[in-house]
């Protein structure tokens, strides 16, 4: 059963997160209001990570607080490090992750299960394993690149998380395949972490280079439409029936709030998908994937 549109990303809870972001961390209030607002939003699925800083500690601190643990289906992710070396290292590993998972979490099993990293998609079996024990729903994997799309082929994986928005079309193939499949499909980075925002003096020379002059032309498309940018970009993955499930990173119940007015506007015309698609061209991999940028 599909999830809701939104979900809630939870990576800001325990890590400073994207570009744009100066706040810092939110305190444990403002993500008990979060938390409240993606409930009465009809948001019903939260996203995080072991290597989310402490999310899934705070995260399930806040659940038990506000008395939400049972209204939100939970999807955390495992990551495997460079030290391990044999299959054995990597299923104690597994293990250990999951279980730490279901501690902060106070849950005793997961609804999804992700790889964190599109390096590890080897072990994926090991997922499994767990699955069939009754410690989470589904399992899949977190992809990030061409190259570990590439080490798919022609695979569909159970659940995959992706990145796409107006400026990244990488995984579009992909995202077409599995939709007809039926397969689950969670996609991140509407605003590519902060980028579609950041002023132009405080973009890198490569990224004002490819990535500004696109990114003023939408901004002239958004207001000939008489909209904020912010709408058209968030609006267009709407667009998309293969976008099952959308995440959503905020800082602020505020900020959630308008993200949920966005989602209840629904697709943009295709005139306006139309122009989108004149404007922005094929971007290198490097402009449209963060963990590629150059270093502050």
């Amino acid at each position: 059963m599909p999830f809701s549109k939104l979900i809630l990303g939870t990576v800001q809870f325990g890590l400073n997160y994207g570009i744009n972001n100066c706040a810092g961390k939110p305190d444990d209030g403002r993500i008990d209001a979060i938390l409240r607002t993606a409930a009465d939003g009809g948001i019903d699925a939260l996203d995080t990570a072991r290597a989310y800083g402490d999310s899934e500690e705070r995260l399930g601190a806040a659940l038990a607080r506000t008395g939400l643990a049972g209204h939100f289906h939970l999807i955390s992710k495992v990551k495997l490090y460079p030290e391990i070396r044999s299959r054995a290292d990597a299923e104690q590993a597994v293990e250990k992750s999951v279980c730490a998972s279901l501690k902060a979490l106070r849950r005793d099993t997961l609804d999804g299960l992700l790889l964190h990293n599109e390096n590890d998609l080897e072990y994926l079996p090991l997922l499994e394993a767990l699955r069939r024990r009754g410690l989470t729903g589904f399992i899949g994997a977190s992809l990030d690149s061409l190259a570990g799309l590439a080490r798919l082929g022609a695979t569909l994986l159970p659940a995959a998380q992706v990145p796409a928005n107006i400026l990244d079309r990488r995984f579009q193939t992909y995202l077409q395949r599995a939709h007809r499949a039926g397969q689950r499909i969670f996609v991140r980075s509407v605003y590519l972490q902060g980028l579609l925002f950041k002023p132009a003096g405080e973009l890198s020379r490569p990224l004002a280079e490819t990535v500004l002059p696109v990114r003023i032309r939408l901004e002239q498309l958004a207001a000939s439409a008489g909209m904020p940018p912010g709408e058209l970009y968030f609006r267009y993955l709407l667009s998309d029936p293969a976008c099952q499930s959308i995440l959503t990173g905020v800082d602020t119940p505020e900020q959630l709030q308008e993200n949920l007015k966005l989602a209840a506007r629904g697709a943009l015309t295709d005139d306006l998908l139309r122009a989108i698609a004149a404007i922005v061209p094929e971007l290198p991999e490097e402009c449209v994937r963060p963990s590629a940028w150059p270093k502050a």
